[in-house]
Formats: C-alpha cells, structure tokens, sequence
C-alpha cells in the first residue's frame, strides 16, 4: 500500500514537473543548445556545397572610405543598381531602407536655398533627368524589378503611404501566422511608389541572444507581408508556391556562405559578369551602424545581409528547416510516459530494465534527430530529454535515500537480532555463575539457623554470616549489571574505562572459567573512553566468541587455546587488539570475511552474521575502524575507536 502511495505521487509530481517545463523558457533554452549541437554535427556529416544561388554586393568599410561616408548620393545607389542588372542576375534584393529624401540631391539644394534664403540656384550644367536623385533611384529600381526592403514595428506613427500599402491582392492569405504589427516603415514615398516588389527585413534573435530563425511571413492590417528574400524569389518567379504555415523557419548555416562582394569593387568594374549572372543578389550593408550583426551558433557574427542570402538559398536548395509545434507537445507527453514507467521499474528494483530503458530512449531519439534534420525538420529533441532527465536525477535521488533509510533500518535489525541471539547464551552464563552464590547463601542461612537453634548465634556470629550474604549478592548483582549494558538501549555517550569493558567480555561470554582456555589482558594502564559502552561490549563478545571458536577447533594442534588482549592509544584513538593460536584465516577467505552470511563455522555454530555486525558497529555507529590479519598463530583482530576528539584521553595506573 506504501509503494502505490509513493508511486501516485511520483506520477502526479512527474506531471507538474511536465507541465512547467512546457511554458518554461528552461527548456526553450536547453532545446536550442541541441540545435545548435545538431548543426554543428549537420556540418560534419554532410558534405557542404559552394553557394549557388546568391551572392553579396556589400556596402562595406573600404567602400565608404573610398566613396564617402553614408548616406551616399541615391545617384550613386542607382548607379550600383544599374550595374548589377548589366550582369543579368534573377532578381535583386536591396536591404537597404531610404526612407526620408536625399538632402543631396540637387533639387533638394535648390529648395532648401530658396526656403531659408530666398536664392535661386541653378544647376544649368545638370542635365534635369539628373537633378532628382530619388527619381534617379526610383527608376533603377522599376526597371531592374528589385524588391525594396520595409520594417515592421510597433510605434504608433507611421506615414499614410506606408499604411496604405498591401501586397498584390493579398496573395499570401492562406498562410496563417500569428506574428502582427501595428506599424510600417517603408521607402519615401517618391521611391516607394509604383514599386511591387517589397519585403520586411526583420530579423531577431532568441532568448539566449543566439540568432537561429526568420519569419517568412507577418500580419499587417488583416494582410500576410512576405520577408526580403521571399518576396525577392517571387519577383522572378511568380508562381512560386510556399506552403509554410510556421510562425518562424530555421536557418540552415551548414551550407557554405555566399559570395560576397564589395559595393566599391562593383563601380570600379573589378567584378566579372560570369560571377553574377543567374543568380539572386542581396545589395546590402555590413558596416556596423548601417545593419545590424548577428551571433550565430559557432560564435561567427553574420550581417542581415548574409542572413537574407541564406534564406533564399535555403528555399531554392529546399533546405529551411521547420520546427514543427507538435514535435514539442509529442515529446513532452512522451517524457511524461516515458516517467512513469521508470517510476514503476524504480518501485520494483528493476536497475537494469532502467538503464536499458534510458539507452534504447537516447539511441532511438538522437538517430532520429539526425534523420529528421538531415531532411530538413528539427523534431525539438529537447522537449523529450530535459524533463525525463531531470526527473530521472530526482527519481535516483529519492530512490537513494529511501534504499540507505532502509539499509540503515536492516543494519539496526540485524544488530538486534545479533544481541537476542545471544539471550540463549547470557541466560545459561548467568544461571552457571549464579548457581554457586545461591548454594553459598543457603548454606550461610542454614548455619544461622543451625547457631540460632544451638543458642550459640552471637553478634559477632551474626555479622560474619550476613557479610558472607552481602558479599555474595554483590557479586550476583555485579553479574545483572553486565548483563543490563549488554542490552542497553541507550546511545548517550558515557566515560568508562576500557579495563572494564575487558572484564565484562570475559564473564559475560565465560572465557576464564573455560580450562581449554587461557586468556592474558597485557593491561598497563586504564583508559577512559567517552563513547557507547553496549556497542563496545558487543564487539568485543563477538571478537572473544569468534577466537574461542577457533581456538577450541585447533586444540589438537595446540592443547590449549590462548588468547592475548592488548590496548594502547595512538594519537587520539584507542586500539584494541585481540590475538588467538587458533591457526589463523584462510586467504581465499579474507576478502569475504566481513560480508554478511559468510561463515567457516560449521551450521549450528554460526549465522555469518557476527563479523558483518562487527563492522557495521565499529565503522558507522562508533566512527571508528576494525581490520583482520593473521599472526604466528592465529588471526590477530584490531578494533581502532577515537577516544574522545574534544578531550585528552585519562590514563591511569592499574
């Protein structure tokens, strides 16, 4: 009934668990370091192909040295535009926003003179199709079909002709998304319009500050937008077909990086045309200030840019990833039953099944990472293995303290049973010890009696009879007393002396009065110990019962058993050393000699329980160490206990 208790409340635990991990941004986080690991071995496994599709016109540090600092002339964008429509590519991108006028521009001079200084000034020598340079943009943009670039945000202003725009009769409304905005920051009005090709340039990165994903689509006055590069595809194929219902895609990196090339090297004529033609080129910027760069997986900063040019060589190369929500819901139920089936086998001490569980769980799901990645799904892999391993951890830890707990319980029955064990034997010692007094004391009473009749009971008759009495009963409560701290139960700490505990080992187990055996305690001074006098009692009977065994069965050889006990101090414990000529341990026995149930003896002598209680006591209950070696003649046992750690052992002379 305890062990379904505890189980329903594993299962209800493991499901609270679940539960918040699946809001959690913990095991958002964990997923993304498998993703990352994923890409990382995506790359060594799969052998990587020279960019074939995109390239890179960059407005870089050494053309802003050479041509200015940016903003340029908008002639000279046009003039860039211009150029790489010479070269025939599919279509151009440019990630570039121009959102207010060319203050360059020579109609703009003229106006800003006239306006602040009431001056004409001319420009006679400026043929007039070449004085507005945002007309001049304008027209390279319509005629080269580039795709202008807009901003999603959430300000409240924005421009009335950016809010009226709307994408080609909303063609893109059968693909949901729940990613909106509530303003549009487009091109100035003069280059904006007419133009039809256009596309946001959002991009961010995820809680970790690592970039990963893109939105392709994003909601926008009850219109779907598309993204720079999708929106650059569909401006030479416009039928193409994106069945995408993700919020966000990720970006493989593992193919290699597009070309890149620089914006000055395009106007000096330094870039062949084999280099552009057929491919899609993204005009852009990597100069910090002008865009922003981004950290990927491998610690690289990539600009927006470069992060444009993968996505459309993902989608021409088929090879955007998608991270379908399912996988995560499926994964987390998983876990879950995957949880409650470790916590029955835990239940059943079923270790082994656990383990091969566990691996078969990590086999099957990482060959299925790396299948379902390499065809182009991250399956959220993090979803299954963070729950399961975190409740895995606790499970272990649980299972760890209930199985001590009922380790140290079965250590404390045993020990018991040990000293009941011996009642048998205590009782048949007392009754032998006892016998002799008791016949003393009848015999006193009856020569009292005998005095008493004769009339011949005087005083001092009397006290030498009721001395003999006194005497006798000491002795016999002396004996109680023995048996009393075997038996006690009390675990305060007490001071005795050693030389005591000796003395009461040898009546409470007989040993002197035993002709066979002949026992010398080298007692040069008494010792007192702060500690657990029944314990210590204990350990010594089982040492002194063991020593008698084998002693008594080597008496053919020796004709008399022996057994030497020693104490001394070494620093700050007290050793105990219990030597017997009972021929010694066995080698092949010596690593065993302390495991439970193992016994020499024959099956009514022992249970092999002793020596295992032996240093269950000394090592866990008395802090202390107990080892075994043989001697000359015998096995030579050494109990080491700390004496009293806070206080300076006592010695006194005896």
């Amino acid at each position: 009934m305890l062990n379904i208790t505890r189980n329903i409340g594993a299962i209800l635990l493991s499901l609270l668990l679940h539960l918040y991990f699946y809001g959690s941004e913990h095991i958002e986080k964990f997923d993304y370091e498998f993703y990352d690991f994923t890409t990382l071995l995506s790359k060594k496994i799969k052998e990587q192909e020279d960019s074939s599709y995109t390239v890179i016109v960059d407005i870089d540090e050494n053309s802003l040295q050479q041509l200015g600092q940016w903003p340029w002339p908008r002639v000279l964008d046009a003039r860039l535009i211009d150029m790489v429509k010479e070269m025939n590519p599919s279509a151009i991108g440019v990630n570039i926003l121009f959102p207010e006028r060319d203050r360059g521009s020579p109609l703009s001079i003229q106006e800003f003179y006239r306006n602040f200084f009431d001056l004409e000034v001319k420009f006679s020598e400026i043929p007039n199709e070449l004085k507005d340079n945002d007309r001049l943009l304008s027209d390279s943009v319509k005629k080269s079909g580039a795709t202008l670039s807009t901003y999603f945000n959430n300000n409240l202003y924005n421009t009335s002709h950016c809010q009226e725009l709307s994408y080609k009769e909303n063609m893109f409304a059968r693909n949901k998304t729940e990613l909106s905005a509530t303003s549009l920051l487009c091109n100035h009005e003069s280059i904006q319009h007419g133009v039809e090709n256009f596309g946001f340039i959002n991009a961010w990165t995820d809680a970790d500050g690592i970039f990963r994903r893109v939105p392709l689509f994003m909601n926008y006055k009850e219109q779907v937008f598309p993204s720079l590069p999708l929106a650059t595809l569909l401006s030479f194929d416009k039928h193409m077909k994106i069945d995408i219902n993700e919020d966000t895609l990720l970006v493989n990196f593992s193919q290699k990086e597009p070309k890149v090339f620089s914006a000055v090297d395009f106007l000096s004529g330094k870039v062949s045309m084999r280099e552009i033609q057929g491919k899609v080129v993204i005009l852009g910027s990597s100069v910090v200030g002008l865009n922003p760069l981004y950290s990927t997986s491998n610690g690289k900063k990539i600009s927006n840019s470069m992060i444009h040019a993968f996505v459309i060589e993902n989608i021409l190369t088929k090879a955007l990833l998608t991270q379908p929500k399912e996988y995560k819901q499926m994964n987390l139920l998983l876990s879950f039953l995957l949880s409650v089936v470790i916590i029955i086998l835990f239940s059943k001490k079923f270790y082994i099944h656990i383990v091969t569980l566990l691996f078969t769980v990590v086999l099957i799901s990482f060959v299925g990472l790396i299948t379902f990645y390499i065809n182009d799904t991250y399956i959220s892999i993090g979803y299954l293995w963070m729950p399961l391993l975190y409740f895995f951890v606790f499970m272990l830890a649980y299972h760890v303290t209930v199985i001590n707990k009922e380790r140290q319980e079965q250590e404390k029955f045993l020990i018991r049973q040990s000293k009941l064990a011996s009642i048998g034997e205590m009782i048949s010692l007392i009754a032998h010890q006892w016998r002799q007094p008791l016949s003393a004391i009848n015999g006193i009473v009856l020569n009292i009696d005998v005095d008493h009749r004769k009339k011949i009971l005087d005083h001092a008759k009397l006290d030498e009879h009721l001395n003999k009495i006194e005497d006798t009963t000491a002795y016999l409560s002396k004996t109680i007393n023995d048996f009393t701290d075997f038996f006690s139960k009390n675990k305060t700490r007490d001071h005795f002396y050693i030389a005591d505990i000796i003395r009461q080992t040898q009546q409470l187990t007989a040993i002197a009065d035993d002709k066979d055996m002949l026992v010398t305690y080298k007692k040069t001074e008494n010792i007192e110990v702060v500690g657990y006098q029944s314990e210590l009692l204990q350990s010594l009977i089982i040492i002194l019962n063991n020593a008698m065994y084998a002693c008594k069965k080597n008496l053919p050889n020796t004709k008399q058993g022996q057994i030497i006990i020693d104490t001394y101090v070494l620093k700050e414990n007290l050793l105990i050393s219990i030597e017997d000529n009972g021929g010694g341990i066995d080698a092949k026995d010596f690593k065993k000699i302390f495991d439970p149930y193992f016994t020499t003896k024959e099956k009514h002598h022992g249970t092999g329980l002793g020596l295992y209680i032996l240093k269950l006591i000394v090592e866990d209950s008395m802090n202390g160490k107990v080892s075994v070696r043989n001697g000359k003649e015998g096995a030579i046992f050494m109990v080491q206990i700390p004496i009293n750690p806070s206080e300076k052992p006592k010695k006194w002379g005896g």
